[in-house]
């Protein structure tokens, strides 16, 4: 009797696990995972092309990009489990203090491009880590619960004070590693999250003028590498041998797509392998890829899944329990919103080059499991959320 109370024990204890398990699956956002995968799969799909004629170890490419897509899920689903209150009021302190570490250390031991530091490689190993990439999670979480925590005198000046403390000191790590589009995406998280909290319109004015103002100081300030990319962004003509060079690329390659595109595995300059073929086509220049091979149709099917998840992420913000998981929400859409339209405009010529990879899309490890476990962090706000929307509840601090 004792060994059978024992068996019904134990199945009674698994099977409570497992109801605990289904219930937490089924909190999820279904929506959102569906969004983002097809957009990950696509990218697969693209990377794939891009890295066919081109490389000749390319499936190691698409081995890693392949890991780093089930290692991001694994990741998002683990965290989805988490309830992100909980955990973040607890250790925000550490978050804060961990995400300093690790851009500071990117200082010592870190490398790039120019005079970029942004990266860690490992020498026995083909891949490297970019610190600035996790930085944007730890910063959006902790910078919720600083604001939740501010919410009631927010437009205070020595909460405001506080608040750009509290970015410019992750920011001005991420400038000093001289990663400059990294920086601009922790300012528009900054904005963006501030100004949904309730921040007055006065203070980014004033905020924009200061900017406006010292932008002949900044300007000095920058490398040479930095300041050709952005003035030849603009206008890739002036030097169209050197740092323009990629931009009148892309540019030719999208127009080569037009509407049908010229199909896997036939795109012109994402296929050519002489002078004039497609730099970075798998990294910062994987939309020119998309374009060219699946023309204005590909592009449709990009932009609709991009733009559906942004606002799945928003309406998760409106139907968040507290106002930390909608700021996190809110700071989630911004990194894609920013990024997206960056690397875009950037393939088209509109906007300067500045290193950003495009969502879900472009090879590189770091940016498919940063942007997951980000999203896990926001199915953590959805799979925690009550059954009623009409009235926030505020949250005890």
């Amino acid at each position: 009797m004792s060994s059978k109370r024992k068996r019904n024990n134990s199945a009674n204890t698994l099977s409570v696990i497992f109801d605990d398990l289904r219930a937490r699956i089924s909190a999820c956002d279904p929506i959102l995972i569906v969004f983002a995968l097809c957009m990950a799969l696509y990218g697969l799909l693209v990377i794939s092309s891009a890295v066919h004629a081109s490389i000749p170890d390319g499936w190691r490419y698409l081995l890693i990009q392949s890991f780093a897509i089930l290692l991001g899920l694994l990741t998002m689903f683990l965290v989805s489990f988490l309830d992100y209150e909980q955990v973040i009021r607890r250790l925000h302190v550490p978050l804060f203090l961990f995400t300093i570490f690790i851009l500071v250390i990117t200082l010592f031991i870190g490398s790039g491009e120019g005079s970029n530091k942004s990266w860690i490689r490992f020498t026995l190993l083909p891949i490297g880590v970019q610190p600035s990439e996790f930085a944007k999670i730890f910063f959006i979480c902790t910078y919720a619960y600083h604001l939740s925590r501010v919410r009631s005198h927010l437009n205070k000046w020595k909460t405001l004070f506080g608040l750009c403390l509290h970015f410019g000191v992750v920011t001005g790590c991420v400038l000093l590693q001289g990663d400059l589009g990294s920086a601009l995406v922790f300012v528009f998280i900054f904005f963006c999250m501030s100004f949904c909290s309730g921040l007055r319109l006065r203070y980014f004015l004033a905020a924009s003028a200061l900017v406006l103002g010292a932008s002949p100081f900044l300007w000095e300030h920058l490398s040479y590498y930095q300041r050709q990319r952005i003035l030849v962004g603009f206008s890739p003509e002036a030097d169209p041998q050197g740092f323009g060079y990629q931009v009148l690329r892309a540019k030719q390659a999208i127009a080569n797509g037009g509407f049908r595109g010229m199909g896997y595995l036939s795109g012109a300059l994402s296929q050519s392998s002489n002078a004039s073929a497609l730099p970075k086509r798998h990294t910062d220049l994987i939309f020119s890829v998309m374009a060219e091979e699946f023309g204005f149709l590909g592009i449709c099917i990009y932009l609709a899944l991009y733009v559906l998840l942004i606002l799945r992420l928003l309406h998760l913000s409106r139907t968040a329990r507290g106002y930390m998981g909608s700021y996190i929400c809110i700071g989630a859409a911004a990194v894609f919103i920013f990024q997206g339209l960056e690397n875009m405009g950037m393939c088209m010529g509109v906007l300067p080059v500045i290193g950003l990879t495009l969502p879900f899309m472009s090879y590189g490890g770091s940016s498919v499991v940063s942007l997951f476990l980000l999203l896990g962090v926001a199915e953590s706000v959805a799979s925690h959320r009550v059954k009623y929307y009409i009235e926030r509840e505020e949250e005890v601090l």
